[in-house]
């Protein structure tokens, strides 16, 4: 059968003007005109998603896209640059001897990193006080309340002058009452961007760039820092060891390894083997509630020069970043662990706040459903930004024992 390659995009000629294949002398021409990418030589008809056939700024994974009369915010277009693109995912670059079993790029970052070593005697460095050693990083969304329970949190179980980072979706200012709440906090240092969706992974990156710290600790506003949190027992872990980032406790076994291999027709697939640091006995020598890891819990310790060596998170996915920052972290061969004595407290609820409003029932329910969506588009996003078909979990808490099949199949 002959099958055709020379295929380009076109519009369709029914009423609906939607997207298409076609053969390239057919192909629709666009022009990209502030912000939009416009077709036809009026410049008023552009391209969006469509939500029950009418444009729609925020679509769903698997929407149609179709040329509609130009509506922002509808009709707005973020593109990538290609050379960045590529060097975020510089991995997949890599020369590698070809591998049977594993036969696309991607393989070659299931080579692990040595495991975690102790540094010589000689090479310690010590930190001193813990806010000459330690920012905390936090990227929040309009939620400046929870932001300033978590730092009253740090204030009183780690010290008073750890410098807090917070980087907060704009462009709106809060009003004078809310900015007095954020303003009692000297060492509280709150940003508010100049976007409307700025996203978890460009607000962490911007963030960390600011960290003068060895060490920075990763959270989510809706954390707080319990007493014997054990930050200081970490610090003192990652100053005498090679290690680039400390993972906490977290209530699944959602830290795991991590590694690529072709499906039954070739496709390249990612999986991430919860529960598999413990379970393979990837115990560190040198301290027997942490486990050599790929992949930690969102909540961290790390090493700032690490981070901003690989570049931080891809400022592309604006949620669903967390896999995307260890796939770089292994990929540049830093060394991950994960510790049992190493906790936070999670209360995303909006009960015993310092201020704010309480949540109706009925903006919880718009909330998770437009996470939900996100979370779908960024997802596939996440996909084509590593070139694979399709991501997998293994293991974890419900997992049958047929669904846990090739976890023993890792990359030492």
């Amino acid at each position: 059968m002959l099958v055709e390659r020379a295929l380009c995009i076109g519009v369709a000629k029914s009423a609906s003007k939607e997207l298409i294949l076609t053969h390239c002398d057919d192909a629709a021409r666009f022009l990209y005109v502030d912000n939009e990418l416009r077709h036809g030589e009026s410049r008023r008809y552009c391209i969006s998603a469509l939500t029950k056939s009418l444009p729609t700024s925020l679509p769903e994974l698997g929407a149609k896209v179709a040329v509609v009369k130009c509506l922002r915010p509808a009709t707005l277009i973020e593109l990538l640059e290609e050379g960045e693109f590529l060097r975020d995912r510089a991995a997949l670059m890599l020369s590698m001897p070809y591998n049977e079993s594993c036969p696309f790029p991607a393989c070659a970052i299931n080579k692990r990193p040595a495991p975690p070593e102790l540094l010589p005697e000689g090479e310690i460095r010590k930190c001193g006080e813990l806010p000459e050693c330690l920012t905390v990083v936090v990227k929040t969304a309009r939620r400046p309340y929870f932001v300033v329970r978590l730092a009253q949190s740090v204030k009183e179980n780690i010290h008073p002058d750890v410098p807090i980072i917070v980087v907060d979706d704009g462009p709106d200012q809060y009003n004078p009452e809310i900015m007095e709440h954020i303003e009692k906090f000297q060492n509280l240092k709150y940003i508010i961007g100049d976007t409307e969706d700025l996203g978890i992974a460009a607000g962490r990156t911007i963030a960390v760039q600011m960290v003068k710290t060895r060490y920075f600790l990763n959270l989510d506003d809706d954390y707080m820092i319990p007493q014997n949190s054990g930050i200081e027992k970490m610090i003192d872990l990652m100053d005498k060891s090679d290690l680039s980032v400390v993972g906490a406790k977290g209530k699944t076994s959602w830290a795991g390894l991590i590694d690529f291999l072709p499906d039954e027709y070739g496709r390249p697939i990612l999986r991430q083997l919860h529960g598999t640091c413990v379970s393979k006995s990837q115990m560190l020598y040198f301290s027997n509630m942490c486990h050599r890891c790929d992949l930690a819990i969102n909540t961290f310790l790390a090493r700032t020069e690490d981070i901003v060596q690989v570049g931080g998170w891809s400022k592309e996915l604006k949620i669903s970043e967390h896999v995307d920052i260890f796939l770089r972290l292994k990929a540049a061969g830093k060394k991950v662990a994960n510790c049992n004595d190493f906790h936070f407290d999670h209360d995303p609820s909006t009960k015993n706040l310092v201020f704010g409003m309480n949540e109706t029932a009925s903006e919880r329910k718009a909330y998770r459903k437009l996470r939900w969506n996100r979370t779908k588009q960024m997802g596939n996003r996440f996909l084509n930004h590593w070139n694979i078909y399709k991501f997998k979990k293994v293991g974890g808490k419900g997992t049958t024992n047929q669904n846990k099949t090739g976890i023993d199949k890792i990359a030492s």
